[in-house]
């Protein structure tokens, strides 16, 4: 089984460069539509089984008032996705234009059970798990700013996947621009693996392990992977992974 993981942005096309988050700012209005169309041709000549994405635009005026959910499914024809505020359900968050459209997405060959939590701590809340082929995967966006939100939303999702009577993989964007060393205490206390260490931001100068794959004991890496493009300021990971019967 092959899973992709992909923070796009929205859509905006930016790489990463302080030069383009200054004078191509108006694109989180504004995405040009030929970015998206890209990232769709991108995501979709991996054949990834699984596509874990953050940062998709489910239909505000940045994308024309069109879902992006929307259109990555028509053209990948992918059979099942789910697609989730990253905010709390109670956020303020959830009233402002642009930014209540603001979603991560799962997409998938085949239908599976959606299981959504909520971290307590942090703006961005949102905890998918996708259980498929007795497999529990689960896609996250931590805090940006404030490594102590970040630490306490580790422990939660301890907590979530402690109760998870399946093996499991974490993936997301961890934001943790200091450093590996974030992440060490839960991946050594949960006896956890770190999959992909490849620096994945930004995507004009790749230097910071923001994007990453954790699995559980059970799972048999076969390997990982980093995509070299500029079409987010985040490169596309992914993770193949062996599964009885497949």
């Amino acid at each position: 089984m092959k899973i992709l993981l992909y923070n796009i942005g929205y859509g905006t096309g930016l790489n990463g460069s302080w030069k383009h988050y200054l004078l191509k700012f108006w694109r989180y209005v504004w995405a040009p539509k030929k970015i998206f169309k890209k990232i769709i041709e991108l995501i979709d000549g991996e054949s990834a089984d699984v596509i874990c994405i953050l940062e998709i635009d489910e239909g505000s005026i940045r994308n024309r008032f069109r879902s992006q959910t929307n259109m990555l499914t028509n053209k990948t024809t992918r059979s099942f996705f789910s697609s989730n505020s990253k905010y709390g359900k109670k956020s303020l968050s959830q009233k402002i234009p642009i930014i209540r459209k603001q979603h991560d997405a799962i997409f998938s060959n085949e239908s599976g059970e959606m299981i959504i939590h909520y971290f307590k701590n942090g703006a961005k809340k949102l905890i998918q798990e996708y259980v498929i082929k007795g497999l529990s995967i689960f896609a996250v966006h931590l805090a940006l700013t404030n490594k102590e939100t970040r630490q306490k939303q580790l422990e939660a999702l301890a907590a979530i996947t402690a109760q998870c009577p399946r093996d499991y993989i974490i993936c997301g964007d961890f934001n943790i621009f200091k450093g590996l060393h974030e992440v060490e205490e839960f991946i050594k206390k949960n006896n956890l693996t770190l999959a992909q260490t490849e620096p994945s931001f930004p995507s004009i100068k790749p230097k910071k392990n923001l994007d990453l794959f954790i699995t559980s004991p059970g799972i048999k890496i076969k390997q990982t992977g980093v995509i070299q493009s500029k079409l987010s300021d985040h490169l596309p990971v992914w993770i193949e992974i062996e599964i009885e019967n497949e």
